[in-house]
């Protein structure tokens, strides 16, 4: 039986910049199929959880533009189960916001918090939900904040960390450091030492607990929360209080925000197959590859010399030629054909960046 005091908050209000010209503002990543699977990664994500969670309890936070979207994409999400947010903004407004909303659903209730591009698979050592009600368990017993880590492949530097420290349960450490996206060299050093886990960017506590410690973050953090909670408990104002909350808080991350500057955070190592699909890099890992270990994600198979590693998505019935290229990706959508290094992605930042500022949103 599900528990009912058990809810997860998927997060997809993102742009999706890094997988650019496919994703764009008028439909981020999180709303398309990336890797061929018949599912976008929104639908993917929802229905890993449905699996064993409460539909009733599973909410989903999206930008206010998007709203036609997920409920196309999402049929069976109940309205009151969708909360728009008023303008783009980090994690931290989101998180807070629903872990708001779910506390005065349910004082008791527990949350798993995920992202909504990640590809994540059940192996014989770790069964992705099983490791997930492990943990939501520890969280409702300890009240402590609970982030979830995988051990690296390898010394990636687009993903975040986290430092083990003392081991205070099955597969669960407390939490020494969070590093952000490491340099080359510091990234080798993580990943050599065993003591740095990938930061999943899965979250789990419960309501009390994580309000608790936003309260306790900054006196500014305090006194947003403040006015939102009373907001809620006389239901009067509780739009401007939204929209406070996220004019008003800072546009970082909840490692930054809220979980570097509290005592009571734990990660627990978890050993189901994880991967963020938020770059053309980490889509070209979990993509099908032929010998020569090129990906082609759609359209007509392009015409390739001498090409190895490298990534093709064209529109259905154009065709791409390329000879000499390595570790490339080759990307076609709408008004836009990118052709760039695949792992480069400061260069694709910089392109993206440029292709707003110069040519308008129309091209972004």
């Amino acid at each position: 039986m599900m528990n009912k005091n058990y809810y997860c908050v998927i997060l997809a209000g993102g742009i999706g910049t890094r997988l650019w010209p496919v994703s764009r503002q008028s439909m981020p990543k999180q709303f398309i199929d990336l890797l061929g699977t018949g599912e976008t990664l929104l639908q993917t994500t929802y229905n890993r959880f449905l699996r064993f969670m409460d539909k009733d309890n599973i909410i989903v936070v999206t930008n206010k533009d998007y709203e036609g979207i997920v409920k196309e994409q999402l049929p069976d999400l109940d309205s009151q189960n969708l909360m728009l947010e008023p303008m783009r903004r980090n994690t931290v407004p989101p998180v807070t916001w629903a872990s708001a909303e779910v506390a005065r659903r349910n004082p008791n209730a527990v949350m798993v918090v995920t992202p909504s591009d990640q590809n994540i698979t059940d192996r014989p050592e770790g069964k992705f939900a099983d490791e997930i009600l492990q943990g939501m368990d520890y969280a409702k017993e300890s009240q402590r904040l609970l982030t979830v880590g995988v051990r690296p492949t390898r010394p990636e530097v687009a993903y975040g960390y986290i430092q083990m420290a003392d081991k205070v349960g099955t597969n669960i450490f407390n939490v020494q450091t969070f590093t952000e996206k490491p340099q080359e060299d510091f990234a080798r050093i993580f990943f050599e030492s065993g003591e740095f886990l990938w930061n999943t960017g899965l979250f789990i506590w419960s309501s009390k607990a994580f309000m608790k410690a936003a309260h306790g973050a900054s006196g500014y953090y305090a006194e947003v929360l403040d006015e939102l909670r009373s907001s809620y408990s006389t239901g009067q104002g509780v739009g401007e209080g939204i929209a406070d909350l996220y004019s008003k808080l800072p546009n970082m991350s909840l490692e930054q925000t809220v979980l570097e500057k509290a005592e009571n955070v734990d990660v627990m190592l978890c050993h189901f197959g994880w991967a963020d699909l938020g770059t053309w890099s980490g889509v070209y890992t979990y993509s099908r590859k032929d010998e020569e270990g090129n990906v082609l994600m759609k359209g007509v198979p392009p015409m390739l010399e001498d090409c190895h590693d490298c990534l093709v998505s064209l529109p259905e019935g154009h065709v791409a030629v390329l000879q000499g290229l390595t570790g490339y990706a080759v990307i076609e959508e709408g008004n836009v054909i990118l052709v760039c290094k695949k792992d480069d992605e400061s260069t694709l930042r910089r392109f993206v960046n440029s292709a707003q500022i110069e040519l308008g949103e129309k091209y972004a």
